[in-house]
């Protein structure tokens, strides 16, 4: 799950895992996908992040598959509103015959309530280029967390793919997905992030596993 902080000078290398199975007849079946992350902190209130996208489907090799600039935007802190509140905007340009290229807006919010944590992204994504749709794309994705130690959190997620709003499918039709999240640090300078979802709607991946890792510095 995003977030919407960020500080001045901050690095981050990050590397992410994702695997699911669906129907045999699906392309999220024996999927997997990679993503590298480097982010920097230009200022407390903007941040750059360079993202190196891979992807093997059923039967397939391992590919490249996107290279992304993403820019992110610290805008309300919860120091004085109670709440964290930013935005992202970036650019996917795809592979080869993998078009067509991605432009996507994200709002993301992160609340802090004593043990507890909440965070909330919307994303909005819009196809350009060569064979793409018209039609903006949306996904809604919520986690609750609670402190189970200094340094360890445990809490529930769902995802929520509505697809493309212009052909206003139904929700059978859409992805949707919900399971438990565990994350926190792990060493000095390492964050970690794993969890598993299982599908809500009838086209969502039937299993999701997800394991991220990060280093600061």
């Amino acid at each position: 799950m995003g977030s919407p902080k960020v500080k001045k000078d901050a690095n981050e290398v990050m590397l992410r895992f994702g695997y699911s199975e669906a129907d045999e007849e699906s392309s999220d079946d024996e999927r997997f996908r990679t993503r590298l992350h480097l982010d920097h902190g230009f200022t407390d209130y903007y941040a750059a992040r360079l993202i190196v996208s891979g992807d093997k489907r059923k039967n397939d090799s391992l590919e490249h598959d996107a290279l992304t600039l993403e820019n992110r935007f610290y805008l309300l802190k919860a120091d004085e509103y109670g709440f964290d509140f930013g935005a992202r905007a970036s650019y996917s340009l795809k592979d080869g015959d993998k078009k067509p290229d991605k432009i996507s807006v994200g709002f993301y919010e992160l609340v802090p309530l004593d043990a507890y944590e909440i965070r909330a992204n919307q994303i909005f994504d819009h196809e350009i280029g060569e064979d793409s749709e018209d039609g903006i794309g949306a996904e809604l994705r919520f986690q609750v967390t609670r402190k189970v130690s200094d340094d360890h959190k445990l809490g529930l997620e769902s995802f929520h793919d509505f697809g493309n709003l212009k052909e206003q499918s139904g929700y059978s039709a859409q992805a949707h997905t919900f399971g438990p999240v565990l994350k926190g640090k792990i060493f000095e300078n390492y964050k970690y992030e794993t969890g598993y979802r299982v599908g809500i709607s009838k086209d969502a991946p039937d299993h999701s596993i997800k394991f991220f890792i990060s280093r600061e510095f």
